[in-house]
């Protein structure tokens, strides 16, 4: 039974209300962590203004400080703020759609982000430390600090950085009313549709308050493709020479044909050509209000809320062996021999391989999620006439999110090939009696050209491949993995410095801060419920497999539709041909491959999950996840001390910070099984399992900067850095996976083809997981040459003293008959230590005004970032295997031009080769699957009719790169994934 304690921390609704009656909304203002005597007051209007003001805050930082300043309201030069920031040196991004959604710092996605210098939540990713930056608008941010050294002040929670993203104050607008507004429209290469997006601002600076509100709206719709394998994690490495090997998914046969028993295949168990369409829509906005009680006392407060909806949807052919039996489904040309395993076979690979597919699937199916998050900050700041000043905080948020996913599978096949059949108590026939069979069908397979492609056979039993609507039905639908997540967040903190006139001492700061964090996440699949044909009884099934036997109707004991047992839906077939008007159509659009045109259900259709499975069974039913559901309590008392000194030759600023952690853990005991045809994880809630422990971190920092000359300055920095934990890897449970067992393994193991046996398991919780734990070391040289000109090396290492990684050990798992016939492999998180990453950056960056004319409109900016990392684990080859993610090289090139209202951006980002996962295929091990290399070119334009009104146009992504994964030997690709080419125009007004 879930259960949600309320803390006395947490504000009533009525408490709230009343506060809110008394303070108004406004902007947080911002601890930037920037020595305010020292800094240049910077009017940021254009390329070159912002540039400048972004060095200033560098040069003026405590620690290593990267900074993007919007130049505008409304000014993001990127897509998204993750676009943005992959201009920082050491910050590479991961993409959602081709939009870019999350970062990582030097290497490591273990970033932590703040909003105004605090936590925040963002309803994309509840449970997970980092944030999805898709659901944030660029628009309401003004300014990003990336901060990759640590410093007392700054709140703990990234290993390799901290980025601070800083919203616009009222104070900051000019004097009287003033206001800003945009209106865009944009388009695909492949998705060829308009998007929308309208932002407009106003606000009011008075003498002694001001207001400011910003509201955001943006639509999208984002194609993308993924060709060959469909999961990176499902390959294997099925041996000859079953008898002696005793393998499950190993064949009796001679795969290859070559005579002898002793080799291995790498291959997957799908493969597909998709078709992916990803639809959002954000709305986004803020409120924010200042006060200034008094000449010593300012009030400020403000609102941050967001707002997205969005619908993955894909559809297209896909080609799998059936998840049993057909193990040796794939016929190799010009395989490479790449050596042998440790039991002695030879281990072959191919790019050119005929799919002997017992099933052909069309495929559709979408992912929908619904996000909200607000978060308040009130603040009331004191600057009095002494030494002293300070500042009270209190910060409340709310974020929710809610997850469907649902399926429809297609039969081209009639099912027979794997022995899948249909019975209506007359006898069994094929699932798909119109489908191609009984044979498997041939599709070829192929990686050697730019794209990977997936071919069907031209002609089939007398007619064009996949041409004939008539061959086509849903054999399979379910709905799985959906979720329900809810958080809520409570801080209370307060800051104070005092200066003081002594040596080298200017001033001391100090702070307390306490914070509660709550998360409930209830993990559901739907079951639709199924009544014996020929007796009592009803059960609930989750994958609604037209040759599922839900019930022993024949009478011998046993689930067996060959032998008599009457199917689920036996009269009701489902052919493509009788389905509701619009749920059909016919594509071949696969991006920048050509392909035959395909029958497939709209996955628009799929959007309304309950809908969907109602439309096709009746009486749909929630079906818990024990397993995969929890609440997590997460509380921090936390304490902090810094002190800046300074003379002519340095500044420096030491201190700690020391954080109590306390977690308050509830997972779910998994109790019996609730449904037909379903994971065992589907199941009672048998009890709590609840855990409570706490740690205690103690974190110095130091950062000195020597001013070697005016313009010149070394920085060295060294400090202890955790994370917070990522709540569902504390809290998730067991999940074990089930395959039909097909005719081989029946007859081996005596049980019914139809009975669904273990295959693998994923253990998505460890509540003993430590924190990740780090030393940060740090040594830059930083040449500031003019205004907008910096030159700078640093030379970074970051020793992991505890990490997280991935793991795989054996379980006795159950059947779907709950008898435990035999281990399966279990993939799960643990700690590891010893890890470490280090390297270089280079920075260079200038704007070219000392040029004559029209060439002094031009700067330029170039970065470049080396980081080698050791994950402590080894590769197939007993090669070390570097840290997830993490490009080795990576770097950035900016030109640009400003004049006469003209302003033009050119960028490239480039990323080297990365692990994108480890996978354990059957029999070989740990395989590294790895991203090749990619350059993203993007641009953007704009035009000043007069100091009001601006035209602007940009691209991402101009030569429509697209991403290629390999596993182990870069010779071996397995998937791409594909990204399209956008454009905007947008107008831009200001008053």
């Amino acid at each position: 039974m879930m259960k949600q304690n309320l803390s006395p921390f947490r504000l009533s609704q009525v408490s709230f209300a009343v506060l809110a009656s008394i303070l108004p909304l406004g902007a947080i203002a911002a601890d930037t962590g920037v020595q305010a005597e020292q800094v240049e007051v910077i009017e940021v209007r254009g390329i070159r203004a912002s540039t400048e003001k972004s060095l200033n805050t560098k040069r003026f930082a405590d620690g290593v400080v990267d900074s993007i300043t919007a130049e505008d309201i409304g000014k993001l030069p990127d897509v998204t703020i993750a676009d943005s920031l992959q201009r920082v040196p050491g910050i590479q991004i991961r993409r959602s759609a081709g939009e870019g959604s999350t970062i990582n710092v030097r290497g490591m996605p273990q970033v932590t982000t703040l909003l105004n210098g605090e936590q925040f939540l963002s309803a994309g990713s509840i449970t997970e430390v980092q944030p999805d930056f898709t659901d944030i608008p660029s628009s309401l941010v003004g300014a990003m600090n990336v901060m990759k050294s640590p410093t007392a002040d700054t709140l703990a929670g990234g290993i390799s950085g901290t980025v601070d993203l800083i919203t616009r104050k009222p104070f900051d607008l000019e004097d009287g009313f003033s206001g800003a507004a945009l209106l865009e429209a944009s388009t695909g290469s492949y998705s060829e549709e308009t998007d929308p997006k309208f932002m407009v601002s106003g606000g009011y600076n008075g003498d002694r308050f001001a207001v400011l509100a910003t509201v955001s709206y943006d639509e999208a719709n984002l194609a993308n493709y993924r060709f060959g394998a469909l999961n990176d994690k499902w390959g294997y490495a099925p041996f000859e020479n079953h008898e002696k090997v005793k393998c499950w998914y190993c064949p009796k046969t001679d795969m290859n044909g070559d005579g002898d028993s002793d080799d291995a295949e790498f291959t997957y168990v799908n493969y597909g050509i998709m078709n992916r369409f990803t639809e959002r829509e954000r709305l986004g906005a803020t409120v924010s209000f200042q006060a200034q009680l008094s000449d010593n006392w300012t009030l400020s407060s403000d609102v941050f809320y967001t707002d997205m909806d969005d619908a993955d949807r894909q559809k297209g052919i896909t080609a799998d062996n059936a998840w049993s039996g057909h193990w040796d489904w794939q016929e190799q040309h010009d395989p490479i021999n790449r050596g042998q395993l440790d039991n002695g076979h030879n281990l072959y690979t191919a790019q050119d391989i005929t799919l002997h597919a017992p099933r052909v699937v069309s495929h559709s199916e979408s992912h929908t999620n619904k996000r909200e998050s607000t978060n308040f900050n009130f603040e009331l700041e004191y600057k009095g006439d002494g030494d002293f000043s300070g500042k009270i905080r209190f910060i409340t948020a709310e974020a929710s999110r809610s997850h469907t996913e649902n399926v429809a599978q297609g039969y081209l096949t009639n099912g027979l090939a794997h022995g899948l059949r249909r019975n209506d108590g007359t006898g069994a026939i094929a699932v798909n009696p119109g489908g191609y069979g009984p044979e498997p069908v041939p599709m070829r397979l192929n990686y050697t050209g730019k794209h990977p492609t997936l071919r069907g056979p031209e002609q089939l039993q007398g007619e064009a491949f996949g041409s004939n609507i008539d061959r086509y039905a849903i054999v399979s639908t379910y709905s799985e993995n959906n979720y329900d997540e809810d958080a809520n967040l409570d801080i209370l903190r307060f800051d104070g410095e005092y200066l003081f006139d002594f040596g080298h001492l200017e001033k001391m700061s100090f702070g307390l801060r306490a914070s509660q964090r709550d998360v409930t996440r209830e993990q559901y699949v739907l079951l639709a419920p199924f009544s014996n044909p020929v007796g009592e009884g009803s059960v609930n099934v989750m994958w609604k497999d037209q040759g599922l036997a839900a019930f022993d109707t024949d009478g011998n004991g046993e689930l067996n539709t060959e032998k008599g047992d009457i199917t689920i839906s036996a009269d009701n077939p489902l052919n493509f041909s009788g389905l509701p008007s619009g749920w059909v159509s016919k594509s071949g659009d696969f991006g920048p491959i050509s392909m035959n045109e395909y029958y497939f259900i709209d996955p628009r259709q799929l959007d309304d999950h309950f809908g969907f499975q109602n439309a096709l069974y009746a009486g749909n039913i929630k079906g818990g996840v024990p397993g995969s559901s929890y609440t997590v309590e997460e509380m921090t008392q936390s304490i902090y001390w810094s002190a800046d000194l300074s003379n002519d030759f340095y500044r420096a600023n030491v201190g700690f910070q020391y954080i109590k952690t306390e977690l308050d853990i509830l997972q779910n005991v998994v109790g019996e099984s609730i449904c037909s045809n379903c994971p065992g994880s589907v199941a009672t809630d048998g009890g709590d399992i609840v855990t409570d422990r706490s740690f205690n971190d103690f974190l110095p920092a130091v950062n000195v900067a020597f001013n070697l000359r005016d313009d010149l300055i070394l920085r060295t920095s060294w400090g202890k850095t955790m994370t917070r934990l990522d709540l569902e890897a504390i809290a998730g449970g067991l999940s074990i996976s089930r395959a039909r067992a097909g005719d081989d393994i029946a007859a081996e193991e005596g049980v019914s083809p139809d009975l669904l046996i273990a295959t693998d398991a994923q253990m998505q919780g460890n509540p003993d997981l430590d924190p990740w734990r780090a030393d940060n070391t740090d040594v830059t040289l930083e040449w500031y040459f003019s205004s907008s000109g910096l030159m700078s090396v640093a030379l970074f290492k970051i020793d992991l003293e505890s990490f997280i990684e991935s793991a795989q050990w054996q379980i006795p798992a159950e059947d779907g008959d709950g008898v435990t016939r035999r281990n399966v492999n279990v993939n799960g998180q643990v700690n590891g230590t010893g890890g470490t990453m280090e390297g270089a950056e280079f920075s260079y960056q200038q704007a070219f005004d000392f040029l004559p004319g029209f060439w002094s409109g031009f700067g330029a900016a170039f970065n470049y970032t080396y980081s080698e990392s050791e994950s402590g684990k080894t590769g197939f080859g007993g090669e070390s295997l570097p840290l997830e993610d993490n490009s080795k090289e990576s770097g950035n090139a900016v030109l640009w031009y400003e004049q006469d209202g003209l302003q033009f951006r050119l960028a490239a980002n480039y990323r080297s080769k990365r692990l994108h996962t480890v996978s354990t295929p059957g029999g070989m091990g740990n395989v590294g699957i790895w991203t090749e290399p990619t350059t993203y070119i993007d641009m953007s334009a704009s035009y000043d009719i007069n100091d009001s009104l601006t035209v602007y146009m940009s691209g991402s992504n101009l030569t429509e790169e697209y991403e290629s994964q390999y596993a182990q030997w870069k010779d071996n690709r397995i998937a791409q994934n594909i990204y399209e080419r956008r454009f905007t125009l947008g107008v831009r007004g200001r008053w």
